[in-house]
């Protein structure tokens, strides 16, 4: 084993998880000393790493977990095995992990591992875990052998990879806790009015007096001098229009038949009068008077029918041309294909 399980409490549910290449008699020892540590309440379950995240556990079953704790080990967790772990631990609960991992990157070489100790915490504190904490242990020459025979690899190039990769390797043991608190879990919030207390409240001294300008609003004070509207006004502002000064002057245009016409820019209403229900499209600013394009707004009423030549768009739904391609007016309209042929 990599190393020692930590102290038990009584009662306490543990759980060890291990590739299938450990070895049977260890586990026992060490299920044995569990066992006598947590008591007959207790209980001690095994499961197979790579099938931990479809095995049938329990949520919040388990105090402690153990996963790949067993040397020599080339497993590596996944996602899947991490929030597994997160889900059947109780609320509180620890994890014990560990993992081969790089020490350096490395060149030129194809290696089953690839993760370093921070992408190892960084995957635990993602799924949910707290007080995560690493240690490293670099990986010693004879494990490393071990590690290369569990990958299936040449026994004639066993002692070349050795050589390449010596020190390159490490194991990192990882603890990691379950929040105090399960998903999903309910909290009543409290959002009661704070009692007050009756003891008297300590005098608050008065603020000191700021200098400020003050406005005066006393529309009656003798002092104040106000203008005289009268001295405002001029003798010809006092004199009162006639009507004939306030009549429209009627400067507009003549056109050819003698009659007046609404100038280009006009602003005395006669171009409103004569525009009214004809909207006039100015295309350009500086356009001629002649060239002022009136359109009227009164729809046109236009038959349901006689624009079947032009296509589908133009055509009722129970236009008996439907489906067919446009043709001129006046064409005699044959169907083509095997509809040209007789059924006989």
């Amino acid at each position: 084993m990599v190393a020692s399980t930590t102290e038990h409490k009584i009662g306490e549910k543990v759980l060890f998880t291990a590739p299938p290449t450990l070895n049977q008699d260890e586990f026992l020892k060490i299920k044995a000393s569990t066992q006598e540590q947590i008591g007959s309440t207790g209980s001690v379950a095994f499961e197979i790493l790579e099938r931990v995240a479809d095995a049938p556990l329990n949520n919040s079953s388990f105090n402690k977990i153990y996963s790949n704790s067993f040397s020599p080990s080339v497993s590596i967790h996944s996602p899947d095995m991490i929030s597994c772990y997160l889900r059947i631990l109780s609320a509180g609960g620890q994890l014990e992990l560990y993992e081969p991992i790089l020490l350096q990157d490395l060149s030129n070489t194809v290696s089953p591992i690839n993760r370093k100790e921070q992408d190892v915490v960084s995957m635990l504190k993602l799924a949910g875990f707290i007080n995560v904490q690493a240690t490293t242990t670099p990986v010693s020459d004879d494990l490393l052998v071990s590690f290369f025979q569990l990958w299936g690899g040449n026994a004639s190039r066993v002692e070349q990879g050795v050589t390449r990769l010596s020190g390159k390797f490490g194991i990192v043991h990882v603890l990691a806790q379950k929040p105090n608190y399960e998903v999903g879990q309910k909290f009543k919030l409290n959002f009661g009015k704070k009692k007050t207390t009756t003891e008297p409240a300590a005098p608050v001294a008065a603020p000191k007096k700021l200098s400020v300008w003050t406005i005066n609003n006393n529309d009656d004070d003798d002092d104040m001098d106000l203008e005289d509207d009268e001295a405002l006004l001029d003798e010809e502002d006092k004199i009162k229009p006639s009507k004939e000064s306030l009549v429209r002057p009627d400067d507009c245009e003549m056109d050819g038949a003698g009659r007046r016409k609404a100038c280009k820019n006009c602003v005395c209403g006669r171009a409103d009068a004569e525009n009214a229900g004809v909207v006039s499209l100015d295309l350009t600013d500086d356009i001629a008077d002649d060239e002022v394009i009136e359109v009227d707004p009164t729809p046109k009423k236009v038959a349901g029918c006689g624009s079947c030549a032009l296509g589908d768009a133009f055509r009722c739904s129970t236009c008996p041309y439907l489906g067919m391609p446009a043709f001129n007016e006046g064409e005699k309209v044959t169907l083509g294909g095997m509809f040209g042929q007789d059924d006989i």
